[in-house]
C-alpha cells in the first residue's frame, strides 16, 4: 500500500511479480518473499492462523506453525479476514481493483463449496461479524458498506454515506446495538444496527482512517489513521435525551508515518498496530500504555493480529514475511515467508484452483 491508502490497498503492486506462491519457513535474516501479506486473523479460540495472500489464504495451525488448509480460489489479494464466532466460517474480503470485489464466506470445516455476497463495484477492504454471528458488514473501495443482517440467508442493506473507499468495520460486543465505519474521508460514522441508520459521526481525524476496534463495554472504540495516530472515542445511548451522545478522549502520534493496521485481542486488553515505518507495537487497549515494539521487520507492515489472550502477536507485510511473537516474553517465536512451491497440495477449498498446488517446509 501507498501513504495515501490503507494498508491493504497498495498490495496490488506487489502481485504483479507474483504468479504463485506457497508456505516456507524462514531464518530472520533469510526473509525472501514473493507476494505480499495482506490480512492476517487468529480463530476465536487461538488454534488456527489465517494468513491473506494473492490469490490464497493459508491457515496455519498455531500449535506447530505449520499450515492445515488453503483457500486458493480468489481473483486477486485477499484484503480483509475475520472468523465467524463459532470458529468455522472464515469470511474472506477481496476483489479486483477498480472492477468488482466480493466477500466470500469459506466453511474450513466441510468440503463444500464457499458462500459468496453479492458483488460489490469495487475491492472489499474490511469485513466484521455481529458477536451473535448472524450479521456481518463489509466495507469496500466504492465508497459503500454491505450489512448483512444475515449473512447465512442473504438479507443485505447498502450504506451509501461515505465519501471516499471504507477501510474499517466494527461491531460493538454489546448485541443489537452500534456497528462503526471508517473510511478514507476522515469519517467515522455510528450506525443503528437494527434500523441501519446513522446516529452519530466523528471527524476529529485529520486523516483516513485505517482501522477500528470496539474496547469490551462497547461504549469505547479506538480508530488508526494514515497521520500515524491512534484515537480512542465514546459513545453512548442517553436514554433520557433519546439520542446518542460521543467524545474524543484520547489521541496520541503511534507511529511515524501512517498506520496501515489495527487489531485488538479477542478478551480487548492489547491493540496491536502496524505502519509504514514497518514497527509492529502492542498497546494496553485501555489506558493506551505501549506494552511493546517490535522493529524486526525492515517493510512497511499491512497486516496484524493478536491471539485471543493477547499474548501472541502476528504481524506482515510488503516483502511477504509473517512475524509471530511471544509478547509477555518480548521474543521472536518464528518467522515464515510466502515463496514459490509447487510441490504437495494441502487440504483446500473444492474450488478450482487458480494455480498449482501448495506445501510448507522448513527451511534450515
Amino acid at each position: 500500500m501507498t501513504v495515501c491508502a490503507s494498508g491493504r490497498n497498495a498490495a496490488w503492486v506487489v502481485r504483479l511479480l507474483t504468479a504463485f506462491f506457497g508456505m516456507a519457513w524462514i531464518g530472520p535474516q533469510r526473509a525472501s518473499a514473493s507476494g505480499a501479506v495482506t490480512a492476517l486473523a487468529f480463530s476465536p479460540d487461538g488454534s488456527r492462523l489465517a494468513i491473506g495472500t494473492y490469490r490464497s489464504v493459508t491457515i496455519l495451525d498455531t500449535s506447530s506453525w505449520k499450515p492445515v488448509s488453503q483457500f486458493r480460489a480468489l481473483e486477486d489479494e485477499a484484503r480483509a479476514l475475520a472468523w465467524h464466532p463459532d470458529g468455522h466460517v472464515l469470511a474472506i474480503g477481496t476483489g479486483l481493483p477498480a472492477r468488482r470485489g466480493r466477500v466470500i464466506f469459506w466453511d474450513t470445516s466441510t468440503a463444500g463449496p464457499p458462500k459468496s455476497g453479492p458483488p460489490q463495484q469495487d475491492c472489499v477492504e474490511a469485513v466484521a461479524f455481529t458477536p451473535d454471528g448472524k450479521g456481518c458488514a463489509i466495507g469496500a473501495d466504492d465508497n459503500k458498506v454491505c450489512y448483512f443482517q444475515d449473512w447465512a440467508g442473504g438479507r443485505t442493506v447498502e450504506l451509501d454515506e461515505h465519501n471516499d473507499r471504507v477501510d474499517a468495520v466494527a461491531f460493538s460486543p454489546k448485541p443489537n446495538t452500534i456497528f462503526l465505519t471508517g473510511a478514507m474521508d476522515k469519517v467515522v460514522k455510528v450506525w443503528d444496527q437494527s434500523s441501519a441508520r446513522t446516529v452519530m459521526n466523528f471527524d476529529q481525524s485529520p486523516a483516513g482512517i485505517t482501522g477500528l476496534a470496539f474496547l469490551p463495554s462497547g461504549e469505547q472504540f479506538v480508530g488508526s489513521a494514515l497521520d500515524g495516530w491512534l484515537r480512542w472515542w465514546s459513545v453512548s445511548y442517553n436514554a433520557k435525551k433519546h439520542m446518542w451522545t460521543g467524545y474524543l478522549y484520547r489521541g496520541f502520534e503511534a507511529h511515524n508515518g501512517a498506520i496501515l493496521a489495527l487489531g485488538i485481542s479477542r478478551n480487548g486488553a492489547r491493540l496491536i498496530t502496524g505502519g509504514m515505518d514497518a514497527v509492529v507495537a502492542v498497546w494496553d487497549a485501555g489506558s493506551g500504555g505501549k506494552v511493546r515494539e517490535f522493529k524486526e521487520a525492515q517493510h512497511p507492515i499491512y497486516a496484524v493480529a493478536l491471539s485471543p489472550d493477547g499474548k501472541i502477536a502476528a504481524a506482515g507485510g510488503r516483502d511477504g514475511v509473517v512475524w509471530i511473537w511471544d509478547v509477555d516474553g518480548n521474543r521472536l517465536v518464528e518467522t515464515l515467508a510466502i515463496t514459490k512451491d509447487s510441490a504437495d497440495e494441502l487440504p483446500s477449498s473444492p474450488a478450482k484452483s487458480p494455480g498449482p498446488a501448495r506445501r510448507a517446509e522448513r527451511v534450515r
